[in-house]
């Protein structure tokens, strides 16, 4: 899976680190920007806030 952004949404920068990974089913990508240290999250394709992933991986 590859993220929406090619560039950092809060500097621009390109310089983007992913990484990808399957989680309950689901594919996540964990994004941050090597410049500025901005940090997302992408979960099939849609960007989340982190509060739904911590919901994935944190058992119930």
């Amino acid at each position: 899976m590859t993220t929406n952004a090619s560039t950092c949404p809060s500097c621009g920068s390109g310089d983007l680190i992913s990484i990808s990974m399957a989680v309950a089913g689901r594919d996540l990508a964990f994004t941050t920007c090597h410049l500025c240290e901005a940090k997302w999250w992408h979960r099939d394709g849609e960007e989340v806030p982190l509060q739904s992933v911590i919901s994935l991986v944190v058992p119930k």
